[in-house]
């Protein structure tokens, strides 16, 4: 298993509201040791977005002749997602021009995921209070609204895997559709298809006071990828490295192990460094790296005492 880390870790600055160049990031994760990168395509609201603009083309395989001369592949990205996975409760949503305009991220994320060689597309299910949150409803919505772009992923060889979903902490909806894996599980079996999987947020279970254990075991072969974080159940979702927070990670890398995981352990842990900038930011990437290593070893000891 290698270990990998999203971009967003290190394109926000501190001290400004602009992105840094995508190129700048990959040097600097790769300087302190990533190979395996997560795109996180999540940022469509910045005047500086990769996807924006006309020439967004020639910007993505730019990125992609970068990663080539640094070494790096990119197993997973990070569709643009809703906040609050609500629509109908979103201003933004409100106004059909900028549901237009999301729309085309999305479309234009799944097809520089595929000039990128981008293996698998993270997508945040929707919720649909107006339908009192039922889970038949609900995946006919997300099915209504997902199915055109894991086609279109599909056609560019990068599957999608649907995440399993934080808990409404502010209380702003009762629930949220795929906060619990049966839902989750019930959607990508609904595609009876390998390209669809599922992406485990160990930050997401962690508010949902899930035994993760148990919950891999469950999802199984299905998952395909990971958002490796940590919290402090009923806060926020903090996104802290393993070991600040509550997750108990021996299980979950027990739990990895037994199921047979064969994708990277990714970091999603961009919270970390996101208010932070110079040598503060760049001396919490390396933290990272070095977290990482500890969990990798941990894993590695999981693999050989199920092998002894």
């Amino acid at each position: 298993m290698k270990l990998s880390t999203t971009t967003g870790l290190y394109q926000q600055r501190g001290d400004t509201d602009h992105l840094r160049d995508m190129n700048e990031v990959l040097q600097v994760l790769r300087s302190v040791g990533y190979e395996e990168i997560d795109l996180s395509f999540c940022f469509q609201d910045k005047p500086d977005y990769l996807l924006r603009g006309e020439d967004w083309e020639r910007n993505v395989d730019q990125l992609g002749e970068t990663a080539a001369k640094l070494g790096i592949s990119f197993y997973q990205s990070h569709l643009p997602f809703v906040k609050g996975a609500s629509m109908k409760k979103s201003a933004l949503f409100q106004r059909p021009e900028y549901r237009a305009y999301f729309d085309e991220c999305v479309r234009r994320a799944y097809v520089a995921g595929g000039r990128l060689g981008v293996r698998w597309a993270v997508a945040h299910p929707l919720s649909f209070p107006e339908y009192n949150f039922e889970t038949e409803a609900s995946l006919k919505e997300n099915r209504a609204y997902y199915d055109q772009f894991v086609e279109l992923g599909i056609q560019c060889g990068t599957g999608t895997a649907f995440e399993n979903m934080l808990p409404s902490l502010d209380r702003e909806m009762a629930a949220r559709y795929c906060q619990h894996y049966e839902q989750l599980i019930e959607l990508v079996d609904s595609y009876a298809d390998p390209m669809v999987g599922i992406c485990w947020d160990t930050g997401h279970a962690n508010q949902m006071q899930l035994v993760q254990g148990r919950a891999l075991r469950a999802v199984g072969s299905r998952l395909k990828t990971l958002h490796i974080n940590d919290n402090h159940y009923g806060n926020r979702d903090e996104h802290l490295l393993p070991y600040m927070g509550t997750v108990v990670w021996p299980e979950v890398m027990e739990a990895l192990v037994e199921i047979g995981y064969s994708g990277t352990l990714n970091y999603e842990t961009g919270k970390v460094t996101s208010e932070a900038y110079g040598e503060i930011q760049l001396g919490l990437v390396e933290l990272t790296y070095r977290n990482g290593l500890y969990l990798l070893d941990l894993y590695e000891k999981a693999l050989q005492k199920r092998g002894s």
